[in-house]
């Protein structure tokens, strides 16, 4: 496992922001270090930048020493996802663009 099974709320919402768009989630809820989106408006806002968080994902696995190949690539993403706590259906969707973003590895 690369990261903690638990992440704290306010170091998932620094996750998020960082993998979205620190722009787009401040405009959003305010700056990370104080925002306080509830479950549902954070859920939306997710879906809304699965894109982004794939790629930002991506970047993630590329920079680790611990990713060599696209089966390491997928444990990685795994391992984040469990973290980022984030819905089913986002999940999925950034699963299936990670994927796409490094079938060549």
């Amino acid at each position: 496992m690369y990261h903690r099974a638990v992440m704290p709320e306010r170091e998932r919402l620094f996750q998020i922001a960082r993998l979205s768009g620190i722009e787009a989630f401040s405009a959003r809820f305010g700056p990370p270090q104080t925002a306080e989106p509830d479950a549902e408006a954070l859920a939306a806002f997710v879906d809304e930048h699965g894109a982004g968080i794939a790629r930002g994902l991506i970047e993630e696995a590329a920079a680790s020493d611990d990713v060599t190949d696209s089966e390491s690539a997928q444990s990685y993403l795994d391992d984040r996802l469990r973290t980022l706590a984030l819905a089913q259906e986002t999940a999925a969707r950034v699963r299936a663009a990670f994927r796409e973003g490094t079938k060549a590895w």
